[in-house]
């Protein structure tokens, strides 16, 4: 399989908070993320699919709010994993993101040469 994304993805453990169109609202954790998205799962067993939007708050040193797009979906031993991609943060969210990414990155440089 090719891995068409363009940023790097780094591991992580994050605290987060996730809500539906339709108003369901559950708590996740960030397994990894990029500038573009990321990987989280949650313990609920949800009526969600692909291409659906859903709000994500990641609580990370300040909640940063992204409306984000469902890329795929995964049932597995009693969780539920989610991919996302990032489709509409504010400016300033935005720029607080990219300040953690690029803090983060730079503290765990050698996960990106010994991947």
């Amino acid at each position: 399989m090719i891995d068409r994304r363009r940023y790097l993805r780094y591991k992580i453990r994050l605290k987060g908070k996730a809500a539906t169109q339709s108003g369901h609202s559950f708590p996740v954790e960030i397994l990894d993320i990029s500038i573009e998205g990321a990987k989280f799962k949650t313990d609920r067993d949800l009526p969600i699919e692909k291409k659906e939007n859903i709000y994500l708050v990641i609580k990370w040193n300040y909640p940063i709010k992204a409306e984000s797009e469902i890329k795929w979906v995964k049932k597995e031993n009693f969780h539920t994993y989610l991919g996302v991609q990032f489709i509409k943060m504010s400016n300033e969210d935005r720029a607080i993101f990219i300040s953690n990414i690029a803090d983060y990155a730079s503290s765990n440089i050698s996960d990106v040469y010994f991947r």
